[in-house]
């Protein structure tokens, strides 16, 4: 009997040894070969500039996202002219999906204290980067502004619906936290109004991402990667409503950013730099 218990735990432990190895498996990572992103706290994939991402950082930060290839070498500075960073916490691409055209839109959601009546994001579109060229200025944009319909709401999480291009934003801080819509098309000329059209089991999210063809929902918190699959008869609120699938993560010094990959097969994750100074780009396969 002790000699079946023992091969029972010897099992056990190499169940577990196998597990943990084949959710490392696949995983690649790039040192960020930049000092100007120190603070990353949003990541999305360009839609018209092939093996580029786009980041920035936190508040306090350069009015500037930053291209980076996918292996974690800076190719580009985009300069937003006549904002500030206040708290930018979120980056996402998308299609308008009248007229195909790709946008960028950085979300200036951040709001620690929930004290502000309103927030903001940044729409523009997308530049091609020709090669060679290291410095872009954004001078015409849009700013969306929001109002939550229940109150200020600290969030660190938004992307876009890609067959309708209703922009969604998850708060953070509470128990349960909410998801909220702002229809498309998004007003440019008036205060929007984000309505909460549910919530979902989990707390102190801090990025999310739509696949490519909006079947899959990747959302972070500091300690796991869920992702959540959206049937084709539902609503992006009933598909955070459901038991996710727990998707590999190696735990990083402060994770607030994250992407599909241009398949949306993989994804990649990126941090705040840790007490070494180092940050890595991390792709899950």
């Amino acid at each position: 009997m002790k000699l079946m218990r023992k091969l029972g735990i010897v099992t056990i432990l190499i169940m577990i040894a196998l597990v943990v190895a084949l959710s490392a498996k696949g995983v690649h990572e790039h040192v960020l070969k930049t000092a100007q992103i120190d603070e990353a706290s949003g990541l999305a994939r360009s839609l018209i500039n092939p093996e580029i991402l786009y980041t920035h950082n936190d508040s306090g930060g350069e009015n500037a996202i930053y291209a980076i290839d996918t292996k974690g070498q800076l190719r580009a500075k985009i300069v937003i002219e006549g904002v500030q960073n206040r708290d930018w916490e979120e980056i996402a691409t998308a299609r308008d999906p009248i007229s195909g055209k790709a946008h960028i839109y950085i979300g200036e959601i951040g709001d620690n204290a929930a004290r502000y009546s309103s927030v903001s994001v940044y729409r523009f579109p997308e530049p091609s980067l020709v090669s060679g060229d290291s410095l872009y200025t954004i001078k015409t944009y849009d700013t969306i502004t929001i109002q939550y319909e229940d109150g200020p709401r600290d969030a660190e999480a938004m992307f876009i619906q890609p067959q309708t291009g209703d922009l969604y934003i998850i708060s953070k801080r509470e128990e349960k936290v909410g998801i909220y819509r702002i229809p498309y098309p998004q007003q440019t000329l008036k205060i929007n109004t984000a309505i909460k059209v549910g919530t979902m089991n989990m707390q102190w999210v801090t990025a999310a991402d739509i696949s490519p063809n909006g079947r899959s929902i990747l959302v972070k918190n500091y300690a796991s990667v869920k992702r959540f699959k959206v049937g084709r008869k539902q609503s992006i609120a009933e598909a955070l409503a459901r038991r996710p699938k727990n998707m590999p993560y190696k735990i990083e010094p402060q994770g607030e950013a994250i992407c599909f990959d241009h398949k949306g097969k993989g994804y990649y994750t990126l941090s705040e730099a840790g007490e070494d100074g180092i940050q890595i780009l991390y792709y899950y396969k």
